[in-house]
């Protein structure tokens, strides 16, 4: 793909997700993407083939640039544990309790809760996919010289548990977090409890 058709593409995917935020997906035309972006319609139906294609890009491109680089662990793999995964859970827990992911959360459940395709493409290309790098991170020599883990993929669902505890939820409410020092704390605590769990 061409740097400046790319550029386009991109283009229309960021207007689109704060439409999607703002305006819900079934509230947002295509119309108006178009009137911020310009070109015509055709443009976009040449990039995703229709509005619910668009939907699901802006989903992919946003779990992508919003959380992937926090679960890609492996070059900290040799750093001391307890703060990076500390790190990790301050940045995870931020990622998903604001936007755009917070937003798309909300757009996902109430416009899409009677069609599964969208979130089932959503949660297979965004958690399921973004989560194995944690997953990997736990399987690596360095972890498991240090904790016995026999099942990653659960202790990688228990470690995300322990760090969400009612956060999104209250966030998806409408709730705000609370400040960086209460958030910082329950991360640890958070951490303190997932490592003992498992500690060798």
């Amino acid at each position: 793909m061409r740097a400046s058709t790319q550029e386009k593409r991109t283009r229309i995917i960021e207007v689109a997700t704060e439409l999607f935020i703002e305006q819900g997906y079934k509230d947002t035309a295509l119309d108006q993407i178009v009137a911020i972006c310009g070109g015509s319609k055709q443009t976009l139906y040449r990039y995703f083939t229709n509005k619910e294609g668009l939907f699901v890009e802006v989903l992919k491109h946003n779990t992508k640039t919003s959380l992937e680089s926090i679960f890609q662990l492996a070059e900290k793999q040799h750093d001391s544990l307890q703060p990076t995964l500390e790190q990790f859970a301050l940045h995870y827990l931020k990622g998903i309790c604001s936007n755009p992911i917070l937003g798309l959360y909300r757009t996902v459940s109430a416009d899409f809760n009677k069609h599964d395709s969208v979130p089932q493409q959503f949660w297979q290309t965004g958690p399921v996919r973004i989560h194995q790098y944690l997953i990997d991170f736990l399987k690596t020599d360095s972890v498991s010289n240090q904790l016995k883990i026999k099942d990653a993929d659960l202790a990688c669902d228990q470690l995300l548990g322990l760090i969400k505890l009612d956060y999104q939820n209250m966030a998806l409410m409408g709730f705000e977090l609370p400040n960086d020092a209460i958030l910082e704390k329950h991360c640890q605590q958070a951490i303190t409890a997932f490592l003992s769990l498992y500690r060798q």
